[in-house]
């Protein structure tokens, strides 16, 4: 007996639950952290700057956090229950490709806007030269 290929109905099982609330805090916090990075890219104060781009990354970092535990999460006990399925080949598809790919792209972009944040730091501090012979040394 071949089976038809298609959709088929989802089981209401706690973990898929659990890893779809996971990816949907993901896709919060990254909007919330696209608005951040984008405050601190139009802001001219550098203390304010610092401040959206610490708050950015630290929501990038949940973000990420929340994305891999998903993507743990679901694999493993989707395979703890394999032998209660309604079908006999199991795929995971595109979805789950297209996860971690997020993932690695969040994990890219927490790096870059620490980089950003440091260049900033480092092209915008000052520095104060004093000669001894400066009578107002």
């Amino acid at each position: 007996m071949q089976q038809q290929a298609g959709c088929f109905q989802s089981r209401d099982v706690a973990y898929i639950r659990v890893a779809a609330a996971l990816c949907i805090i993901t896709l919060v916090t990254d909007l919330v952290s696209t608005i951040l990075t984008g405050l601190g890219l139009r802001t001219k104060d550098h203390h304010t700057k610092y401040k959206y781009y610490r708050f950015a990354v630290i929501v990038m970092g949940l973000s990420l956090v929340s994305i891999l535990i998903a993507l743990v999460i679901y694999p493993v006990c989707f395979a703890a229950e394999l032998n209660l399925g309604n079908r006999t080949i199991w795929e995971f598809g595109w979805a789950y490709g297209v996860g971690w790919g997020a993932a690695i792209f969040l994990f890219g972009g927490v790096v870059l806007l620490l980089c950003d944040k440091e260049s900033e730091e480092i092209y915008y501090k000052e520095r104060k030269i004093v000669h001894e012979s400066d009578p107002r040394a």
